[in-house]
């Protein structure tokens, strides 16, 4: 019981620090309205492109190199994005332009009808923002577009936290500094992490099948997240994490499993000729959720891989979930790295021809 209490304890004063950090800032940079698009990997498949963003006020990067207290308020600094609502922003792309305010926390959200065949492979295509009549930071924005290719019939959806990046989330208080402090060239990535991930995708930068991201990280790091991914050679994709703020009210982690199971769950159906492989980690219930997913899915799942944190991965309740997952014909592969899943993986078959993938798929949607 300690632990949680003290875990509170800190984040009160972090939060408290923050709005001390917050007050002094804007005295500085009264007046200063400039805008700064925040745009994060979106989605396609032949009827709908699925993209998100925030829009808050541009303020000038800090120097986050030498010293605690210069890196604690750098990283202050990610969470205290001053957003900015009711600005309109437009989106061009797919031969088409609309427009969308920011909502009250400065996101925004769009799901844009379209009819285009999927590609022949997997690939990035791209549509542009900007903000009329708004001074910004850049006059538009590039973002990225995951289009799944019909070569490909599997994708993949991945935890971050302690799956691909080592973060200590399941003890705050123990790995306090390296949550606040490293930064994302100081992280260390999950044994055999990269070298699995590089198996499945063939090429990083353009990966041949399409890698989803579901955490319970929040947006403000979702920069750092894609620097990590790309220092480590590991794909990047599109990312579903929560809405968090410094405030005491938003750290406080509340909905994990709620959250990541809609969101796989949306995944799922957005692309429903796609076999998934989940990955995750039992630090934080992502067995329960996988789980649960299976149940509601079937054979939709193709395999479950779980990196083992604690070393329970395959004894008590957890245990019995994975034999479950197994039991109804998923594969599971459970490992404190990922050196051994590489095996699992070529066992899976991932290059089998189309037709004989959708032999598998058939009996879930019946």
């Amino acid at each position: 019981m300690a632990g949680p209490s003290l875990r509170k304890l800190i984040l009160a004063a972090i939060s408290d620090l923050e709005r001390d950090v917050d007050t002094i800032g804007s005295m500085f940079d009264e007046g200063n309205h400039k805008v700064r698009l925040l745009a994060y990997a979106g989605y396609r498949n032949a009827a709908a492109v699925r993209l998100k963003g925030r829009v808050v006020r541009f303020a000038k990067p800090l120097d986050a190199d030498e010293g605690m207290l210069v890196r604690l308020r750098a990283m202050l600094a990610i969470y205290n994005s001053r957003e900015l609502p009711g600005v309109t922003v437009r989106i061009e792309g797919y031969g088409q332009s609309c427009d969308v305010a920011s909502d009250e926390e400065g996101y925004f959200e769009l799901e844009l009808p379209i009819d285009q065949p999927l590609p022949d492979k997997t690939g990035w295509e791209y549509v542009t923002l900007s903000v009329p009549g708004r001074e910004a930071q850049q006059p538009s924005v590039q973002v990225p577009i995951m289009a799944p290719g019909t070569d490909q019939h599997w994708g993949i959806i991945s935890d971050i936290d302690d799956t691909v990046v080592e973060t200590g989330a399941t003890d705050f208080v123990k790995n306090w500094r390296r949550v606040l402090l490293e930064r994302p060239q100081d992280r260390l990535s999950v044994p055999g992490a990269a070298s699995l991930y590089k198996m499945i995708a063939r090429d990083h930068i353009a990966p041949a099948r399409p890698f989803f991201y579901v955490s319970s990280s929040p947006w403000n790091l979702y920069g750092f997240v894609t620097e990590f991914l790309e220092l480590n050679a590991i794909p990047h994709g599109p990312m579903f994490l929560k809405d968090y703020g410094i405030d005491y009210d938003k750290l406080i982690d509340g909905g994990h499993d709620v959250h990541k199971l809609a969101a796989i769950e949306t995944i799922l159906a957005f692309y429903p000729d796609l076999r998934f492989l989940l990955i995750g980690d039992n630090g934080q219930r992502d067995v329960n959720i996988y789980a649960k997913v299976v149940h509601d899915f079937g054979t939709r799942v193709a395999g479950v891989f779980i990196r083992d944190v604690d070393g329970s991965c395959r004894s008590g309740p957890e245990g019995a979930m994975l034999a479950d997952i197994e039991a109804r014909g998923v594969r599971t592969f459970c490992g404190a790295g990922f050196e051994d899943a590489l095996a699992v993986v070529k066992s899976l078959d991932l290059d089998r021809p189309f037709e004989a993938a959708q032999a598998v798929i058939e009996p879930a949607h019946k």
